[in-house]
């Protein structure tokens, strides 16, 4: 019984010994990366997009949010391209990630693009040569497989560490 009681207090002092706290002060640079192509003929205003932490986040030399750790955002802005070679935007904003212990960090970054105009080309078309040329769509706005930004934590935030 002392054997097991000693074992467990061990245990115990082992686990939280080597735990400290990290605090990520305001304005840490988090790197953010696309997992999938993503297009504003995909998405609507107001939709969650998931994206993931593009490499480890440390502070003092631990790692308080690891690489592939979900980075959840909201799409500010989608229009698919229009006639007349309207193009089309989309932007996304980063709202937050998750530290190592589970604390939700709060983030402000965004991604967004829009396709290359092309109503000069078509209604010169469409005008000279062929009205149909004004059916011609414009691109979506496209966000590309592996693209990254940064993004940065909004806050400061006190976290356990092993």
């Amino acid at each position: 019984m002392k054997t097991m009681v000693k074992s467990i207090t061990a245990l115990f002092f082992t686990t939280f010994v080597f735990a400290g706290t990290v605090t990520i002060p305001n304005g840490t640079v988090v790197p953010v990366k696309t997992s999938g192509q993503i297009s504003s003929s995909q998405f609507t205003m107001g939709q969650e997009v998931i994206f993931n932490v593009a490499q480890d986040v440390k502070i003092q030399g631990e790692t308080v949010i690891k690489a592939g750790t979900p980075v959840y955002g909201s799409v500010q802005e989608s229009k698919g391209g229009q006639m007349a070679g309207i193009a089309g935007k989309l932007v996304i904003s980063l709202n937050s990630t998750v530290a190592v212990d589970g604390t939700n960090i709060s983030i402000s970054g965004s991604f967004s693009n829009q396709a290359k105009s092309e109503v000069g080309a078509t209604v010169a078309v469409g005008v000279i040569l062929c009205p149909l040329a004004l059916l011609n769509t414009g691109d979506d706005g496209l966000i590309p497989v592996g693209a990254q930004t940064r993004a940065i934590t909004m806050g400061t935030f006190e976290i356990e560490v092993e």
